[in-house]
């Protein structure tokens, strides 16, 4: 995480930079690189499953996807069922979550739905990570400049093909 922090407007300017000569991950890698999270990504959801379409570990750059999990088992569950950002900074100590199937694996997650102007939910753009973190260090006005521009470019992959056997 950069100590020095960058202004919503530059931040956004250098996510389409980036976006523009590389790829969607990596532009997603450059707003990880704004706060201390380990994962940066943007969830689907198809029926009862959730799959990140784009995803990014800060500690194993290399590594591309990640299982699929049930959609009640995730936090982007509860930021599309509210359709607003939602975020824990330390999900053991949360009692919104004492029952969740994800606080002991996830204990910090920030994120928010990715919508339509009609209200369809694409899917969510997310931070979060194994360890408490301070939600706080996201930028929501940034997030949501970065969710509008997905939706309107058509930019939201589909949900992940199964890999192959």
């Amino acid at each position: 995480m950069d100590s020095n922090p960058v202004s919503k407007e530059a931040a956004f300017r250098q996510f389409n930079e980036v976006l523009g000569r590389s790829n969607l991950r990596a532009a997603l890698a450059y707003l990880l690189s704004l706060t201390d999270f380990r994962f940066i990504a943007l969830f689907r959801r198809r029926g009862d499953k959730a799959n990140a379409a784009v995803f990014y570990d800060r500690e194993q750059p290399d590594l591309l996807f990640v299982d699929e999990v049930p959609a009640s088992a995730t936090y982007c569950a509860l930021a599309i069922e509210s359709r607003s950002p939602f975020n824990t900074g330390n999900a053991l100590q949360d009692p919104r979550l004492t029952t969740h199937a994800a606080r002991e694996a996830v204990q910090s997650y920030w994120g928010l739905p990715v919508m339509t102007p009609e209200g369809e939910i694409l899917g969510t753009l997310c931070h979060y990570d194994v360890v408490p973190r301070d939600p706080t260090q996201v930028n929501l006005e940034l997030m949501v400049e970065v969710a509008s521009l997905l939706q309107q470019k058509g930019l939201v992959p589909p949900y992940p093909p199964a890999p192959s056997t």
